[in-house]
C-alpha cells in the first residue's frame, strides 16, 4: 500500500528553526492572517478571540533620541534606525505583535513654514505626504509586518483642541484618508488597520457649544467620523478603523447611543494615570491612594459602554514613578485592589476581555530591555523596576502570548477574484446550477438547486457578484414522505427542489419551486436570513421564472412549450390567464426560464438544455406575445440562469456550465443591449478571465467556508443532509465541538442510509488534481455491524471508513451504485484497535477520479481501496460530494463522534483554533425556557420506558435539544430511573422528576414533570387486550373479552424483575369456565417464546409462585428476574372481570396494600399507596402525608386513610 508522509510538521519544525536562529518575528509559531471584527471581538479568520499587544513608532528626528540618529530627511537613515529598532526589540524578547506607526507631520509639512504645534495643518502639503507614505510609513509598515506585527497607522498630527462637523480638519482627514484607503499597498491589506485620528478634545454640539461630555456632543462626533468612514468604505477599503472618542480619547460613553456604522469598527482609547479614576501622581491627575474601585468605576462610566459591542485599542498608555522622566504617565504598578495603575489596569482590561493594548515607552528604550532583575543592592532603573510600566509589561506580554493570538488563515481557499480587478470563471468552483440572482439595495442573492438535500434551496449573498458567502438554506424539507426519508424503500434521488425563482417585491422574499412528484411550493419571508414560510400550492409550474409588474404577478414556465399565467395574491392561476406563449425552434429542450420587464419589453430568458446546451432569449411589448426569439451564446455550454443590473447601470448574466464529476458551475458574463437585445460575453463567446463587475466600490475577497470543527450549536451552511435528517439521531451538543452521528436506521448501503451529511466538493484553482476532505473521527461507540466512514457520493459513490465486525472494528472500502449499473464491491481491510482515525478523500478535478485514505496518528496517511471514477450521472442529479455518515447493518444504537472535517492538506485542531473558541453570541446562549414534547404528567408501565424530548428556548429564538446534556433530579430513585432523556419505571409508585439546564452563561432553567409507574394497572392507557389478536378492555368494570385466541395484558419491553417477590396473585370477579381463560406469564421478549398458564377456570384467585414457574408442557423454568409479559388468554369473545393482579411476600397471599379500618397514629414513617395500589411515597412522616395530599381515600402505613379537605 502507498503511504504518504504528512510534511506539514516537518514544515513547522523548519519554521520554527529559522525563527529562533533569526529572533526577529514576533514569537516563534506565530501568524499574522486578516483579523476582522465580530461583535464585541477582534478575531481572526476562524473566530478565535484576538487581543494585540504591542508598541509605538514615530518617525521623527525628535522623537528618534532627539536627532541625535538621524535628520534632514534622510529616508534611508530613518528606515535603517527605525526598522534596527523593530529587530532589536525582537531580539530581546518582546512578545509584541502590533506597532501603531505614527505617520508624522514631520514629512508632510512644507519645510521652513512654521506652525504652532502638531494640531496645526497649515503647512500640511498633500503632495509630500503622499510622497512620503510611499518612501517611509508604507516601507516601515511592511517591515513591521515581515517582522510579525500587525501595524496600525495613525494620521499625521493631532486634532485641534476644536472640530466641529465639516471644518477644515475634517476635510483634512477626508483627503488623507481616502488617498491610503485606495493605495494598492494598503488597501484591505490583511495586516494594516487605521486609526482615524489623535486625541480630539472637544466638538461643535448641535447646542452651538464646544464641549465633550453630552450626547449632543457625540451625535456630531459620529457624524464627523462617519464622514471618514464612509469615504473609506467607498475606496473599497475594507480594513479595520479604530475612532477616536472625545476628551484625548478618554471619553466613548456617547457612542454607545449613537455608534459608528459599518464593518470592522473599534473603539481607540488613550489611557493615562490620574484618567478615569485611576492613579496618577504629579499633576497628572487622580490620586496615590485611589486604587481600583474608583478606577474600575471610570472605565465602566466612560469605555465600558462602547466595550459591551466592539472591540477596544488602547493606543497609547505608560507609567512609571516620576524620578525616572522616562514616560508621559506618572504611577506605580501597584497591585490589583490596592494603590497603583499598572496592576489595576490590567485586571481591568483582562476581565473585559476585549482590549488589545501597548505601552507608549520609547521604542528605543524597549530595544535595550534585558530581562535581568539589577544585583543585589543595585539600584532600579527604568527598564528594571517593576513599579514602572517595562518590567511588568515585558512579562505580561509573556503571558499574554499564549493566549488570545491570532492562528493562521486556511491555504486551501476557493474563490475566483484575481485581486486585480478581475475574476476567472467559473464564479465558484462548485455545484450551484440552475442560478436565479436578484439584487436587493447594494446585495445580490444567488438561489441554487440542491434536490434532495436539506436544508436545501441555497441562497447566496454577494456584494459585487463575484465574491460569494452562504445566506441560508431556506427549505427545511418538502415532505415527510417515505421518499423523502429514505424508507420503504423510497428515495428522492435526482428529484426534490430545482429550478427555482427568487424574486424581492414590497420587502418579502420569495421562492417559486416545483417537483415532479409533489407540485408547486411557495417560500416567503420578509428576513431573507431568518424564518421562512413554506406552502403548497395547487399548481406546479416547471422551470419557473417569476415577474412583479407592478400589482401584477406573473409566472413563465414549461418545457419545449412556455405558458405564462397571471396568479393572484395566494399564488393561484387567475382563471382564463394561463396561455401558451413560444414554442422550441432551435431544437427541443426548451426550458429554465425567467421573466423580466426591462424598458418596454417583456423578456423570457431561457436555454436549451441538455448536451449541449445554449442560451436564448424572447422579447414582446405584451407580456402575452407574440414573441420574437434570439440565440444569445452557444459556447461551452454555458446556458441557463438569470439577468441582472448593477448599481452603476451595467448588466450581468450568471449562467452555469456543466463541468464533469463536481457538478454544474455558476458562469458569469457580461452583458450588452444593443437594439433591445441582450448580448452576452464578448464577440458571441463566454469570457473566461474579465474585469470584475462595477459596484460603485471594490469589496474584499470571500471564500466559501468548507473546514469545520463542529464548535458551533448550529451546522454551517456548506452542509446539507442526504434527504430528510432524523433530528434525534445527531447532535452538536451531546459532546461539545464534535458531531455526534448516532446510527438512524438498518440497512445495507450507504444510499439508503439517514443522516448522511454531505458536502459539495469545491475546486482549487491553484491545485485542481487535490481536492481534499479529512474527518477526524472517534469510533469508540460503533456497535456490531456498524459502519462509518467518509464517502465520495454520486453515482457511483464510494467510501473508506470503519466496519464492526465479530466486535472488531476493521477498516472498510467500498464501492457501489446508487440507481446505475456500476457494480458493488468491499474491501475489509485490517484492524483498528485505537478509537480515534482519521479518513480522508482526495478527488481530482483533472482526471475525475478519487483516491482515499486513512492514519491512525494525522502524520502518515496511507492509501486503502482503489480510485473511483467518479461520474456525474442523471440518477443522482448533484455533483459528486465528501459524506460523513454511520449507519447500522443489525441494529441502531451506536455512535461515532467527529471531531472535525477539513479540505486543508494538512490540519490540526489546534493549530487553528483556541482552546477556548467560542462560536457563539450572547443571544444565542443565553437560555430562556425548557419545553418538552409530550405532557407534563406521565404514567408508564412498571418495567417500560418512554423517551422525553426536552428543548431550551434561547433568547434569540432558536431552540436546541438539550435531552442528553440536562440535569434530571429524581424524586423517587427507587421507583423511576431517569437516564439521557430516557424515563424507566422500576417498580410500581411514582416521582417527581425536575429537568433542569445550565446554559452556556450559567442562566438555568428548569421544569417538572410527574412520572407515575405501575405493573398490573387497570387502565385503558396501560392494559393492552391486543397482544395477540384483537380485544378490547373496559377500564370502568375491569372487562377483558380477547380476540379469538388471544391474549391481553401487560407487555414489558424491557423486562420486569419480580424476584423480590414471592407471588403474583390474580383476583377474579366472575366464573371462566366455559371460555378456557388462563393466567400466563413469559419471561422472554416473544409472545412465541412459551409461557406459564395458570387455568382460571371458576376460581376468584390465581397464585403463581414466582420462584417455580415453568412453561406449559416442559420442565423449562421461568425466570421471575425479567418478565417480559403477563395477563390472559381465551377462546376470546367471553368476557373475564379483573378485580385486580399485584404482587406479595405473604404466605396468605395478602395484598400488600389492603385495607382495614380507619385509625389516628402518632407520626410514624409510612409507605403511602392509591386505593387501587400505586405507591405514592416512601417512608415519609403521617402527618405531612395528611397535610400535602389532596382529598380521597389512600392506604397509609397499610391503613385506610380517608383525607377531607
Amino acid at each position: 500500500m502507498k503511504n504518504i508522509t504528512n510534511v506539514f510538521y516537518e514544515f513547522l519544525i523548519a519554521l520554527c528553526c529559522l525563527m529562533s536562529s533569526s529572533a526577529l518575528w514576533a514569537w516563534e509559531d506565530m501568524s499574522m492572517p486578516r483579523l476582522h471584527v465580530e461583535g464585541r471581538y477582534l478575531v481572526d479568520p476562524h473566530g478565535n478571540k484576538v487581543n494585540l499587544h504591542g508598541f509605538a513608532q514615530t518617525y521623527s528626528p525628535w522623537f528618534n533620541e532627539m536627532g541625535q540618529k538621524w535628520d534632514n530627511y534622510d529616508v534611508e537613515k530613518c528606515l535603517k534606525y527605525n526598522q534596527g529598532l523593530i529587530d532589536d526589540i525582537m531580539a530581546a524578547g518582546w512578545k509584541m505583535n502590533f506597532l501603531r506607526l505614527h505617520m508624522d507631520p514631520y514629512w508632510s509639512n512644507s519645510p521652513g513654514i512654521h506652525v504652532e504645534g502638531e494640531n496645526d495643518i497649515s503647512a500640511f502639503d498633500f503632495n509630500r505626504f503622499k510622497n512620503y507614505l510611499d518612501r517611509v510609513f508604507i516601507p516601515m509598515a511592511e517591515y513591521a509586518v515581515s517582522k510579525g506585527l500587525y501595524v496600525v497607522m495613525r494620521p499625521p498630527g493631532v486634532c485641534p483642541e476644536k472640530i466641529a462637523v465639516g471644518d477644515e480638519y475634517n476635510q483634512y482627514l477626508i483627503k488623507v484618508w481616502t488617498h491610503v484607503a485606495q493605495h494598492p499597498k494598503l488597501k484591505n491589506h490583511p495586516n494594516i488597520m487605521f486609526e482615524l485620528a489623535n486625541e480630539p478634545i472637544n466638538i461643535l454640539g448641535p447646542d452651538g457649544t464646544y464641549g465633550a461630555g453630552s450626547q449632543g456632543h457625540f451625535d456630531k462626533l459620529k457624524e464627523y467620523f462617519q464622514s471618514v468612514v464612509d469615504a473609506m468604505r467607498a475606496q473599497g477599503c475594507g480594513n479595520i478603523l479604530w475612532i477616536p472618542g472625545l476628551g484625548y480619547q478618554g471619553l466613548y460613553k456617547g457612542f454607545a447611543v449613537n455608534p459608528i456604522e459599518g464593518d470592522n469598527i473599534g473603539y481607540a482609547v488613550h489611557l493615562y494615570p490620574g484618567w478615569m479614576g485611576s492613579d496618577g501622581e504629579n499633576g497628572d491627575g487622580g490620586s496615590s491612594t485611589g486604587g481600583y474601585e474608583p478606577f474600575q468605576k471610570g472605565w465602566d462610566d466612560s469605555v465600558a459602554p462602547v466595550a459591551s459591542f466592539a472591540p477596544i485599542m488602547i493606543t497609547e498608555m505608560d507609567w512609571a514613578p516620576s524620578k525616572y522622566n522616562a514616560s508621559w504617565g506618572k504611577a506605580h504598578t501597584g497591585t490589583f485592589g490596592g494603590p497603583g495603575f499598572g496592576a489595576n489596569m490590567k485586571h481591568i482590561v483582562d476581565n473585559s476581555g476585549n482590549v488589545s493594548w501597548l505601552i507608549f515607552t520609547g521604542a528605543d528604550l524597549l530595544a535595550k530591555f534585558k530581562d535581568t532583575p539589577p544585583a543585589e543592592g543595585e539600584a532600579y532603573t527604568f527598564l528594571t523596576d517593576p513599579e514602572a510600566c517595562p518590567w511588568p509589561t515585558y512579562h505580561w506580554y509573556q503571558e499574554y502570548a499564549k493566549e488570545n493570538y491570532p492562528r493562521p488563515d486556511f491555504t486551501y481557499q476557493s474563490h475566483s477574484d484575481n485581486g486585480d480587478g478581475t475574476y476567472t470563471n467559473p464564479v465558484i468552483f462548485g455545484d450551484f446550477p440552475d442560478p436565479d440572482v436578484i439584487r436587493v439595495g447594494d446585495v445580490y442573492y444567488m438561489v441554487s438547486t440542491t434536490m434532495y438535500i436539506f436544508p436545501g434551496a441555497t441562497i447566496l449573498k454577494s456584494y459585487d457578484l463575484v465574491n460569494w458567502e452562504y445566506c441560508c438554506n431556506p427549505l427545511e424539507r418538502i415532505e415527510a414522505s417515505d421518499g423523502y426519508n429514505l424508507e420503504n424503500g423510497q428515495n428522492r434521488y435526482s428529484r426534490g427542489q430545482w429550478a427555482t425563482a427568487l424574486q424581492y417585491h414590497n420587502g418579502k422574499f420569495y421562492l417559486l419551486f416545483t417537483t415532479l412528484d409533489e407540485g408547486g411550493y411557495l417560500l416567503t419571508t420578509t428576513d431573507i436570513e431568518g424564518e421562512w414560510e413554506k406552502k403548497k400550492l395547487n399548481d406546479g409550474f416547471y422551470d419557473c421564472g417569476l415577474l412583479f409588474d407592478n400589482d401584477k404577478i406573473y409566472v413563465v414556465y414549461g418545457i419545449n412549450q412556455l405558458r405564462i399565467a397571471e396568479l393572484d395574491e395566494d399564488f393561484n392561476k387567475i382563471p382564463g390567464s394561463d396561455k401558451d406563449v413560444v414554442k422550441w425552434s432551435f431544437r427541443e429542450g426548451l426550458e429554465g426560464s425567467r421573466l423580466y420587464k426591462i424598458g418596454e419589453y417583456y423578456y423570457i430568458y431561457s436555454t436549451y438544455g441538455g448536451w449541449p446546451a445554449f442560451q436564448t432569449v424572447f422579447r414582446s411589448k405584451d407580456i402575452y406575445g407574440p414573441y420574437e426569439e434570439k440565440k444569445l451564446i452557444d459556447d461551452d455550454n454555458i446556458h441557463q440562469g438569470a439577468l441582472v443590473e448593477t448599481q452603476t447601470g451595467e448588466w450581468w448574466t450568471m449562467l452555469f456550465y456543466d463541468k464533469g464529476a463536481y457538478g454544474r458551475f455558476p458562469n458569469l458574463q457580461p452583458v450588452k443591449w444593443v437594439d433591445g437585445w441582450p448580448e452576452i460575453g464578448e464577440n458571441g463567446k463566454g469570457v473566461t478571465t474579465y474585469r470584475k463587475p462595477d459596484v460603485g466600490r471594490e469589496y474584499p475577497i470571500k471564500s466559501l467556508p468548507t473546514n469545520d470543527n463542529f464548535r458551533h450549536y448550529k451546522l454551517g451552511l456548506q452542509w446539507g443532509w442526504n434527504h430528510n435528517a432524523d433530528r434525534s439521531k445527531w447532535s452538536l451538543t451531546e459532546h461539545a465541538g464534535y458531531l455526534r452521528l448516532y446510527t438512524a436506521n438498518v440497512t445495507d448501503s450507504l444510499h439508503k442510509a439517514k443522516n448522511t451529511l454531505t458536502q459539495r466538493i469545491l475546486g482549487y484553482p491553484q491545485d485542481l488534481e487535490h481536492s481534499y476532505g479529512t474527518v477526524r473521527m472517534e469510533i469508540g461507540e460503533m456497535q456490531e455491524g456498524d459502519v462509518a466512514g467518509l464517502a465520495v457520493f454520486q453515482d457511483p459513490y464510494a467510501f473508506i471508513g470503519v466496519k464492526v465486525i465479530d466486535g472488531q472494528k476493521r477498516l472498510v472500502y467500498t464501492t457501489a451504485p446508487v440507481v446505475s449499473s456500476a457494480a458493488k464491491s468491499e474491501q475489509i481491510g485490517e484492524v483498528v484497535t485505537e478509537q480515534v482515525i482519521y479518513l480522508r478523500a482526495i478527488a481530482n478535478y483533472n482526471t475525475s477520479r478519487a483516491s482515499f485514505y486513512y492514519s491512525l496518528d494525522n502524520k502518515t496517511y496511507t492509501k486503502f481501496g482503489d480510485d473511483l471514477n467518479m461520474k456525474y450521472d442523471l440518477t443522482v442529479f448533484t455533483g459528486n460530494k465528501f459524506a460523513i455518515f454511520n449507519y447500522a447493518t443489525v441494529q441502531t444504537g451506536g455512535y461515532v463522534d467527529v471531531d472535525w472535517f477539513s479540505t486543508e492538506p494538512e490540519f490540526d485542531e489546534a493549530f487553528y483554533f483556541d482552546d477556548s473558541f467560542e462560536g457563539y453570541s450572547e443571544e444565542s446562549l443565553t437560555l430562556t425556557e425548557l419545553t418538552i414534547n409530550g405532557k407534563e404528567e406521565l404514567t408508564l408501565l412498571t418495567g417500560s420506558s418512554s423517551t422525553i424530548t426536552v428543548k431550551g428556548i434561547y433568547a434569540d429564538g432558536h431552540t436546541e435539544d438539550i435531552t442528553m446534556a440536562a440535569d434530571y433530579e429524581n424524586q423517587n430513585p427507587d421507583v423511576i430511573r431517569v437516564t439521557n432523556g430516557r424515563i424507566m419505571a422500576l417498580q410500581d409508585g411514582e416521582s417527581d422528576i425536575i429537568i433542569s439546564y445550565k446554559g452556556p452563561l450559567g442562566d438555568r432553567q428548569s421544569l417538572k414533570i410527574h412520572v407515575t409507574s405501575s405493573t398490573f394497572p387497570l387502565t385503558a392507557e396501560l392494559f393492552n387486550p391486543n397482544i395477540w389478536e384483537t380485544g378490547s378492555f373496559d377500564e370502568n368494570t375491569h372487562t377483558l373479552v380477547t380476540g379469538q385466541y388471544g391474549f391481553g395484558g401487560w407487555w414489558y419491553d424491557n423486562g420486569i424483575d419480580l424476584s423480590e417477590y414471592k407471588y403474583v396473585v390474580a383476583k377474579i370477579g366472575n366464573d371462566n369456565s366455559n371460555n378456557g381463560a388462563s393466567f400466563r406469564l413469559f419471561d422472554e421478549n416473544s409472545y412465541w417464546s412459551g409461557a406459564a398458564e395458570y387455568e382460571v377456570r371458576n376460581s376468584k384467585q390465581v397464585v403463581v409462585d414466582l420462584n417455580n414457574m415453568y412453561k406449559s408442557n416442559s420442565k423449562v423454568k421461568l425466570d421471575p428476574s425479567h418478565i417480559y409479559g403477563v395477563g390472559f388468554w381465551s377462546f376470546g369473545g367471553s368476557p373475564i372481570i379483573i378485580d385486580k393482579v399485584y404482587l406479595t411476600n405473604s404466605d396468605d397471599y395478602e395484598d400488600p396494600t389492603g385495607i382495614e379500618d380507619v385509625t389516628v397514629d402518632k407520626d410514624p414513617l409510612v409507605d403511602v399507596y392509591t386505593i387501587t395500589g400505586i405507591k405514592l411515597r416512601t417512608q415519609v412522616r403521617r402527618s405531612e402525608v395528611i397535610r400535602e395530599l389532596p382529598a380521597g381515600i389512600y392506604i397509609v402505613g397499610r391503613e385506610k386513610v380517608a383525607i377531607l379537605k
